[in-house]
């Protein structure tokens, strides 16, 4: 493994199997909202998560923080935003790694992955998107609650989870979240381990909060579609995920078709196994999710 940061944006990273993986492309592993790369590391009893045995699998392996996040470094928490973070990842791709890769983003992640799609089309060869955000062609709808101009209190209108704001601090995920968008109403998830979850939850930005559940513009859109065309792209998700379910996750499809994607909705669901929620890879059945988007993996590179 190697380690480093990115020098402008301080996007930490790091690299696993490097060197390897023959023929096949890096895969970049994005996390999302409130967590750090270490999802990917490990599992709620410490043993070896996804990346690692991905690396075991043969490909490299890239775990990143997002910028201001996590272990990078040289940016303050509150001022970041989608932009930031999108730049980041760019010089990432362009920069540092310098080939193209398969992204795999999880959750707020998606939005990220789809403009290294737009903007930097041919260092990406596919997209194996783990419950991950839509672009922000369509606004996600949120409710203002009550807002004194320092924390703001919303509600996601597609879970009905309310968020109090504040923007001059990290938002930690609550109860609301967890409860109900994280885990909901998932058959897979050990109660007994939420306060292992809540470890490795750090601050996530406030403004990219507010974008993401449409309180203020900002959740990153597609302008040029044309990168689209051809890509493969597969949204896996669990049946329990009130954030991803089976019709949100086919009318994303349906919007990268329209730009000419090879777009399919990989439903855990049509496998024959149902009951996972948001952090299926922190799930009982971890083990026999990751096959299913190893075959991912291996139908888009």
């Amino acid at each position: 493994m190697r380690a480093g940061h990115e020098p402008t944006s301080g996007l930490y990273y790091e690299t696993l199997n490097a060197g390897g993986g023959g023929d096949r492309p890096p895969l970049l592993m994005i996390h999302g909202g409130g967590a750090t790369g270490a999802c990917f590391r490990g599992d709620l009893d410490g043993a070896p998560g996804w990346a690692d045995r991905l690396a075991d699998l043969g490909y490299e392996v890239w775990v990143t923080d997002w910028p201001g996040c996590g272990r990078s470094g040289g940016r303050h928490l509150i001022d970041i935003d989608y932009a930031d973070v999108v730049a980041g990842y760019r010089r990432l791709l362009r920069d540092v790694i310098g080939r193209p890769v398969v992204v795999l983003p999880h959750s707020m992640g998606g939005a990220t992955t789809w403009q290294l799609v737009e903007h930097e089309r041919d260092l990406v060869v596919g997209v194996v998107a783990l419950a991950a955000s839509y672009p922000g062609n369509v606004p996600p709808r949120s409710t203002v609650l009550s807002d004194d101009g320092r924390v703001l209190v919303a509600r996601f209108e597609e879970t009905g989870v309310e968020f109090v704001i504040d923007r001059m601090r990290g938002y930690i995920y609550e109860d609301g979240y967890v409860y109900h968008q994280a885990i909901a109403t998932s058959t897979r998830f050990d109660r007994d381990k939420v306060e292992r979850l809540r470890a490795g939850f750090v601050g996530l930005p406030p403004l990219m909060l507010q974008q993401r559940i449409g309180v203020i513009p900002g959740l990153p859109a597609v302008t040029d579609t044309s990168a689209f065309a051809g890509l493969p792209i597969r949204l896996v998700s669990g049946t329990e995920d009130p954030a991803h379910t089976i019709e949100t996750e086919r009318a994303t499809a349906q919007q990268f078709r329209d730009w000419g994607a090879d777009a399919r909705v990989v439903s855990f669901g049509d496998h024959g196994i149902t009951g996972n929620g948001h952090f299926f890879f922190f799930e009982e059945n971890e083990g026999e999710l990751l096959p299913i988007v190893a075959e991912q993996i291996a139908d888009v590179r």
